[in-house]
């Protein structure tokens, strides 16, 4: 907490420390209010592959006991992003920008193994699901190359708040009497330092009305999350935990001699024979997106 308050109070008082300078009138020439929407990349990090290895384990029992995988895993990447942003315009076509915005990463998967001699009926179901508030700190610059048309530069720091919601369900069935099924749920949360850059151009409407597009890229790596795990079998609470998100890597089960990363909340790092690499989970919200958007200016 207190490491949040020094970041948020350190971009606060950089973007208004001019407003308060006796040189203020004359280097400040006015401000406005940028608005955009966007769509993107992220790179997502340990998440997507440890999605990525449970698909394989599940292929890997299906051609153990000689049956198919139906369904396939959906990686998270791409999605909607919002952002708003207020500007303090300066001498020599700069700005200083201090604003927020939205991401959100989600998708439902759904695999299935069924057959085979005994029956062996699994169905798995997960939905993760990775959000982000930035709140950003950037500086600007407009250079005009006609009446109309701007092209921009920006670039800056960041501070990320991202959370992690993670539910899954498996359904099994042994024979057509015996059914069971079982709940997972995981919520964590980090925050963490980031960058962030973008080129585009504006088209002025009016005097104070300006739509524009731009490419942005950030890099922003989250390694520290914090949260709970539950898990429901049959209605019945099984298992909670609070403490660090960790990933590692496992030994399959009898016959699958490899291993298979995982992740797990628990206040120690998992160790045993059977786990290697085990480390913090990293979530990476770096990529590249494409925005358009308004600037209104006063």
């Amino acid at each position: 907490m207190k490491r949040k308050f020094i970041v948020l109070s350190t971009m606060l008082l950089a973007f208004f420390f001019l407003a308060r300078t006796g040189q203020a009138q004359d280097f400040i020439k006015g401000f406005s209010l940028k608005l955009m929407g966007g769509y993107g990349n992220m790179a997502v990090g340990d998440f997507n592959t440890v999605m990525e290895d449970l698909e394989t384990l599940f292929s890997d029992i299906a051609s153990l006991i000689g049956i198919e995988k139906e369904g396939e895993f959906k990686e998270l990447n791409r999605g909607f992003e919002c952002e708003g942003e207020f500007i303090m315009n300066l001498a020599g076509n700069f700005g200083i920008g201090i604003g927020a915005g939205y991401i959100q990463r989600k998708e439902k998967s759904e695999f299935s193994i069924k057959g085979g001699e005994p029956i062996v009926n699994l169905a798995y179901s997960l939905e993760p699901k990775f959000t982000a508030i930035p709140i950003k700190l950037s500086v600007h610059y407009f250079y005009p190359i006609s009446s109309k048309v701007n092209i921009f530069l920006n670039g800056g720091i960041g501070y990320y708040f991202g959370t992690i919601t993670y539910h899954t369900r498996v359904d099994m069935q042994w024979s057509p009497q015996e059914e069971e099924w079982e709940k997972e749920e995981i919520e964590v949360k980090d925050n963490a330092l980031g960058f962030h850059g973008g080129l585009g151009f504006e088209y002025n409407v009016t005097e104070n009305i300006a739509f524009f597009a731009e490419g942005a890229a950030r890099h922003a790596k989250l390694k520290d999350w914090e949260g709970d795990y539950s898990s429901n079998y049959m209605d019945v609470l099984t298992e909670q935990s609070s403490g660090t998100l960790w990933y590692f890597e496992a030994l399959g089960p009898s016959g699958l001699e490899k291993y298979y990363s995982g992740l797990e909340i628990k206040k120690e790092k998992p160790t045993g024979t059977n786990i290697k690499n085990a480390r913090k989970a990293e979530g990476d919200l770096s990529g590249f997106s494409f925005r358009a958007g308004i600037r209104v200016k006063f």
